[in-house]
């Protein structure tokens, strides 16, 4: 063949930048439409798991400015702790800056529309895919199909189900943020001269909005920080593409991009120790033994790898079988990782790009396996961003099969292996996202999957307690506590929430000496958890402890300053023990704040008969047994309508008092004894 005939088919090739720019705009639709057809059904759900107690409770956003101090000085469960009562017990020092701002700015522009939160997980996968589609392009730009390939690649990772959990959950955000802005910093990366003949384009620019997407991914979650990792991984990928070494290959002013990513990584330790006073993550491992741990890690990659291969239902359970001693699991999981780190390396320099899809799965799973700080140990959102590697992977691998060695491709049949695998992940995915619709629907099924699910357990529980079944929220709570004495397993699992649900549960079903027990066992794992002071003064009260019930109150108060409910079950305190004059403002200021409540009602009217505002206290032990008879209110109402001349409604009242008691109390024979006096 001429050379003529070759230059001219190379120009047939060649392609215009404007049919570029209509294939790349193509692709990006095709994308955007996928994921919104296929995650339509996300749209739906509700405010389920913590985004009840982060979003409607307030507990992770900002309420006001001086918050924002908190904000940038507290770790999540600190912060989430400080807002709601809570114990940190069992929970990881996750740093979440950029979350808490975000989660601030939706709730000021949506209040309590799940639409609209689920929406913008929605859209911040859009943005993901985008990324990735962008990477993969630039990645394989100097392969023949290449973008062809990247546009597929992201399509599947689009629609898999490993990305269920972030995005179909509202409390997935952190995870989605993470991975964005670390998607777009890779993309910026890409973006600086790759060699010394490369043609230089905007660098400045490039590099400060990189330092800016990496410095807002690694605030957004902790997952970021393989991010310096992964940038070497691009680099050397790019290298060898050209033909160069993988390092030594690098232009400076990947180097110099390179070296921003990793001072912007000890930038923001350094921040993170400055604000919380260390830098340490707090996170759990399984076993005491590093051994045994090991084990675990190397078998829950190896789930993850299933996960993302034969992809199934996305589980939330983190209950997971940790390793006690080694046994063929183990060993056969650890002698897989040598060979996929082997087959990997060998890849690499063959410059295949399925090894970098794999090498770029394991260093985003590191995070995954418990390295960095997370609230579980197992979590299916760590597979977000990870999964688009083996994606990659298999991709590539597939085009590669459909297309042998030697044979011409007809361009677009490779549809037909890719449109019914993207069909049958987005049927999965689709329904998976109706999982999210409801709380209890959501960990019933978990539970149904896996009876170890402690955490689970609990959310039920703590569900059942808001319908006001607390039989079933004791039989949960009992549960979860009888699953954690397994163990074999492992997960997260506050046994301070598990007694005092327990306790809570108990309180409701008038098994008062019991509860108090339960606060207490609660007050013991987790002394600093303001709620179980609380409500052991609550059920103190109820046991016609005031005293007890004083000092419970204001612990909860130390604790928590400031709050309401718990200085106006002080005041009533502060009435069982007479104190009458101490109690009054309290009991105001919570009637103004709209607490109202029986006890509290009972409480103020026997302020006001202390003080002899008699006509006061009749209007409060009217509210009062508006919430239920009582022989004892009935009885003081009667003696307080007497006191008023009423003696036509004192009658009455004391009538129905005397035909609620079996066994007249002292007090209600007191006041009949009292108006039959007045009336002799």
């Amino acid at each position: 063949m001429s050379e003529t005939t070759q230059t001219t088919k190379r120009m047939r090739r060649q392609r215009s930048p404007e049919e570029i720019a209509k294939t790349r705009r193509f692709h990006v639709q095709l994308l955007i439409a996928l994921v919104l057809v296929v995650f339509a059904s996300a749209l739906a759900g509700g405010f389920v798991w913590s985004d009840r107690e982060d979003i409607l409770a307030g507990a992770y956003r900002m309420h006001s400015m001086d918050d924002l101090s908190a904000a940038l000085s507290e770790t999540r469960s600190a912060y989430r702790a400080r807002i709601l009562g809570n114990s940190t017990e069992g929970m990881s020092a996750s740093w979440q800056p950029l979350t808490l701002i975000a989660n601030t700015i939706s709730w000021g522009l949506w209040g309590d529309c799940a639409f609209c939160f689920h929406l913008e997980n929605v859209l911040l996968h859009i943005l993901v895919v985008i990324g990735l589609y962008a990477l993969g392009r630039h990645l394989l730009s100097h392969r023949r199909h290449g973008k062809r390939i990247a546009a597929w690649a992201a399509a599947v990772f689009a629609v898999h189900p490993a990305t269920v959990s972030s995005v179909a959950w509202i409390g997935g955000l952190p995870y989605l943020l993470a991975a964005l802005f670390s998607i777009w910093a890779l993309v910026l990366f890409t973006r600086l001269q790759a060699t010394s003949n490369s043609r230089h384009g905007h660098a400045k620019r490039w590099m400060i909005l990189m330092v800016v997407a990496t410095s807002a991914a690694m605030l957004a979650h902790e997952t970021a920080y393989v991010l310096p990792l992964l940038v070497g991984l691009v680099a050397a990928f790019e290298s060898k593409e050209r033909g160069r070494k993988p390092l030594a290959g690098m232009s400076m002013l990947r180097w110099t991009g390179a070296g921003l990513v990793m001072a912007t990584l000890l930038g923001i330790l350094a921040l993170r120790s400055l604000m919380l006073g260390s830098i340490e993550f707090g996170a759990a491992y399984p076993t005491e033994s590093v051994a045994n741990n090991l084990g675990s890690a190397l078998r829950h990659l190896w789930y993850m790898i299933e996960e993302v291969l034969l992809p199934a239902e996305p589980v939330v359970s983190d209950a997971w079988r940790v390793t006690l001693s080694w046994g063929a699991g183990e060993v056969a999981a650890l002698l897989g990782t040598l060979l996929l780190i082997g087959g990997t390396v060998i890849g690499f320099s063959l410059k295949q790009p399925a090894a970098f899809g794999v090498a770029w799965f394991l260093l985003w799973s590191i995070p995954g396996v418990g390295i960095f700080p997370s609230d579980h140990y197992h979590t299916s959102q760590s597979l977000y961003i990870a999964a688009w590697g083996l994606v990659f992977a298999v991709t590539h691998g597939l085009f590669l099969l459909w297309r042998p060695v030697g044979r011409q491709l007809v361009a677009g049949s490779e549809a037909l292996i890719y449109v019914p695998l993207i069909l049958v992940l987005g049927v999965m995915t689709g329904f998976s996202n109706a999982r999210w619709w409801s709380h209890a629907g959501l960990f019933e099924s978990e539970i149904a999957h896996d009876p170890h699910y402690m955490e689970g357990r609990l959310e039920l529980a703590k569900a059942e307690l808001e319908k006001g079944h607390p039989q079933k929220a004791r039989n949960h709570a009992l549960a979860a506590m009888e699953a954690a004495q397994d163990k074999n397993f492992t997960g997260f699992w506050s046994s301070r929430d598990a007694y005092f649900v327990l306790g809570r549960a108990q309180y409701e079903l008038g098994a008062h000496a019991e509860a108090v027990a339960n606060f207490e066992t609660a007050i013991e794992l987790q002394p600093t958890a303001a709620q179980s002071h609380y409500w052991l003064g609550v059920t103190r009260l109820a046991l016609d402890d005031p005293l007890g019930a004083e000092m419970s109150l204001k612990e909860a108060l130390q604790r928590r300053p400031g709050h309401t409910a718990t200085q106006a079950d002080l005041g009533v305190a502060l009435v069982g023990q007479q104190r009458y004059v101490e109690a009054y403002p309290l009991l105001v200021e919570a009637m103004n704040a709209g607490i109202k409540t029986q006890r509290l009602h009972r409480a103020l009217a026997l302020t006001y008969i202390d003080a002899s505002k008699l006509g006061e206290a009749a209007k409060q032990l009217e509210q009062t047994l508006e919430y239920g008879e009582d022989a004892t209110d009935r009885a003081r109402l009667a003696w307080v309508a007497w006191q008023l001349g009423n003696r036509e409604k004192a009658r009455a009242d004391l009538n129905i008092a005397l035909q609620m008691e079996d066994e007249t109390s002292d007090y209600v024979d007191w006041v009949r004894s009292r108006i039959e006096k007045d009336i002799d």
